[in-house]
């Protein structure tokens, strides 16, 4: 399995064996790290090898908020670079930073927008507004798994103003049933009310 086909089928199995033997611990905590990301409560590579596998693919001891993921897909809408963040107060506090190449940042793109074409997210494939993404199911010690499901649209250089998102269920189970028609939901919202 390759890695485009990994995301569109949200294959945990090839993202544990990807992180485990070829990444390794530091790289993945040093691309997490561009994001904003801990992917360990010391978040040290002797910390993180215990979870090695199941750090790869999002569990384990990562701890991540909305905003965090919201910015990770506006960074692979935006070719690579993280927009910029505001407080409350519109005073900027972070930001714009390049933390991929364009050329892999677009290659990701592609992939998220695969996995709403034909992948988990395929029930948003007739969104009048195309949308990428992925979707993520985050297990937890009580209660069902977490659904998420984070992306952008519109996909493709169309010149249009693109938003980002990040979607949390908490307990809904699966992201492609329960967050993604959510953000399906907030693109079409954003379509109406002129944003995009």
């Amino acid at each position: 399995i390759a890695m485009g086909q990994g995301l569109v089928v949200s294959c945990n199995a090839y993202f544990a064996q990807l992180g485990t033997y070829d990444v390794g611990a530091q790289q993945l905590i040093d691309t997490a790290g561009l994001f904003g990301i801990a992917v360990a409560r010391n978040n040290t590579p002797e910390a993180i090898k215990r979870f090695l596998p199941q750090t790869s693919y999002g569990q384990g001891e990562i701890l991540v908020s909305p905003l965090q993921l919201a910015r990770v897909a506006a960074a692979m809408a935006g070719h690579g670079t993280l927009p910029p963040m505001y407080d409350e107060g519109n005073n900027r506090i972070a930001g714009p930073v390049a933390v991929l190449p364009p050329n892999l940042a677009n290659e990701v793109a592609g992939f998220m927008r695969a996995v709403v074409t034909s992948g988990t997210a395929r029930r948003l494939a007739a969104s009048k507004i195309p949308i990428a993404g992925k979707t993520g199911t985050a297990e937890v010690a009580v209660g069902g798994s977490h659904a998420w499901f984070i992306g952008f649209a519109p996909y493709g250089d169309t010149g249009a103003r693109k938003i980002a998102f990040s979607i949390l269920v908490e307990h809904g189970r699966y992201g492609g049933t329960t967050a993604a028609p959510i953000a399906g939901e907030l693109v079409a919202a954003a379509r109406e009310l002129g944003l995009l």
